[in-house]
């Protein structure tokens, strides 16, 4: 007996969804997409910058109001209170499937390695190693350009990893990258301005001393018009109202760069120009603060 066949065409739709069960998940060929470093990083700040700026403004506000003094231990036990809340906040939102402001707005969400849900336990052991990504001069979390499923170092540590849910366009992941670039450029510029090019003690004594030198050329140029009726470019002038011009070049070589000291005069009055021994050689300046008197007329 045998079983005829008369047409073999068959039309193959797609079943219809259901109603309440939308799946807002975004799965690529092997499960979630791991979520990428600009839009992580864009959350991070979205979460933190609130913190940050709320431990120095309170703070402020505690400080004026007198609850608080102004001492660097209270400040750092006051930043400590303010760490301690963002880690209750990180360690909360980042469990069981919720998402942290940050992580709503850009459609990211933390999972356990596995791919469940993170346990509240690793959570906030994930939100505690943040510190540990940072401490590594932040190469814990730049891990996550490289590793496998873009993980950073604190989710090694926690044994979790962060996802899309939602595939985003791509004017929306421009976006992302102009911002999130945006926003590295200004903490790189903020953090070479407190530290490469923040004035060290060190360079400050260099700077007053070359100023200290300078201010005694002038007085010196004082002493010279008081003299003489006008002031001079002459440094070996100044140098010989000392009596001892040994003594000054020691002090011009030891706080002033080499070539740089610049004495101009038209007789009735001076400035003093030259840089600092330092590695950046600041420039110190001084001028003159009174007149001479105008030479008489020749009759």
């Amino acid at each position: 007996m045998g079983l005829i066949m008369e047409n073999n065409d068959f039309n193959i739709r797609p079943l219809p969804e259901i109603p309440g069960q939308e799946d807002d998940s975004f799965l690529g060929a092997e499960g979630p997409v791991p979520a990428g470093f600009n839009e992580r990083f864009v959350a991070y700040v979205v979460d933190a910058l609130p913190f940050v700026l709320a431990a120095s403004s309170t703070f402020k506000v505690a400080v004026t109001a007198g609850l608080l003094t102004y001492t660097t231990g209270n400040e750092w036990l006051w930043k400590f209170l303010w760490i301690g809340l963002y880690i209750v906040y990180e360690t909360i939102l980042s469990s069981g499937g919720r998402a942290t402001l940050g992580k709503y707005l850009l459609n990211i969400r933390v999972k356990a390695s596995d791919g469940g849900d993170l346990p509240l336990r690793k959570a906030f052991i994930r939100a505690a190693a943040y510190f540990l990504s940072s401490a590594t001069f932040n190469l814990g979390y730049l891990m996550a350009l490289w590793t496998k499923d873009k993980r950073a170092l604190h989710d090694f540590v926690a044994g979790s990893r962060v996802v899309s849910i939602r595939e985003r366009s791509d004017w929306g992941n421009g976006i992302v990258l102009a911002f999130s670039w945006g926003i590295m450029i200004i903490l790189a510029g903020t953090w070479l301005n407190n530290t490469v090019l923040k004035v060290t003690p060190a360079e400050k004594k260099q700077v007053v001393a070359a100023h200290r030198t300078i201010a005694k050329l002038a007085t010196l140029e004082e002493i010279y018009m008081k003299r003489e009726g006008h002031y001079t470019n002459d440094l070996r002038k100044l140098a010989d109202l000392t009596g001892n011009v040994n003594a000054v070049r020691s002090e011009l070589f030891e706080t002033l760069a080499p070539d740089t000291l610049i004495i101009s005069s038209n007789g009735r009055r001076f400035q003093i120009t030259a840089k600092a021994r330092n590695w950046r050689k600041t420039d110190v300046r001084i001028q003159s603060r009174v007149d001479a008197p105008e030479p008489p007329l020749i009759q």
